[in-house]
């Protein structure tokens, strides 16, 4: 597991640091454009085109496409690490780099999806025909003991999983936290 992710590490910083558009004519390192134009723009996220990224790593392009969320955190990772290398004082302004995946060359309907395609990578279109605002996810919690009064945590988690606190440890009680 740590070697796969250190290989895809590897080979996307390559990617990112190497890149040249074969229908650039000046030459120019592709991502490192990108990332200079993210960075001017003070924007987080930067854009992947997959079908460049299949051309050079064809084996993560496809692990990308199949487990999406473990190989977007390293890519993320990656990403940050590569940016703060080139712009150290970007980290005062943004902590995380997000990698976004465009060009994605399979097509679905939203009709068209089923249970196959959870945890997958899917490109879709459609019109959007109502909006509601992006709800703020809990990252981190604390509990208090209802017997003893103890404070439990910091714990931390992602939108996958819910913490839960089984027994607080320092009155031993079960489920005493709210």
């Amino acid at each position: 597991r740590d070697e796969v992710r250190r290989f895809i590490g590897k080979k996307f910083k390559d990617f990112l640091l190497t890149y040249v558009n074969p229908k650039n004519e000046h030459g120019d390192y592709e991502y490192v454009r990108l990332i200079n134009e993210m960075v001017s723009a003070n924007k987080c996220s930067l854009e992947i085109d997959y079908k460049q990224f299949i051309y050079v790593h064809p084996n993560i392009a496809i692990w990308l496409a199949d487990a999406p969320q473990s190989v977007l955190e390293v890519m993320e990772e990656v990403a940050k690490k590569v940016v703060f290398d080139l712009h150290p004082n970007y980290k005062n302004i943004h902590q995380k780099i997000y990698v976004r995946i465009t060009n994605l060359p399979v097509y679905d309907q939203i009709r068209n999806i089923r249970q196959i395609h959870l945890n997958t990578m899917i490109r879709i279109g459609g019109v959007v025909t109502r909006r509601s605002g992006v709800f703020p996810q809990l990252q981190q919690v604390k509990y208090d003991c209802n017997k003893c009064g103890a404070i439990l945590g910091p714990f931390f988690q992602n939108s996958y999983s819910e913490v839960k606190v089984g027994s607080c440890p320092e009155c031993q009680s079960k489920r005493s936290e709210e």
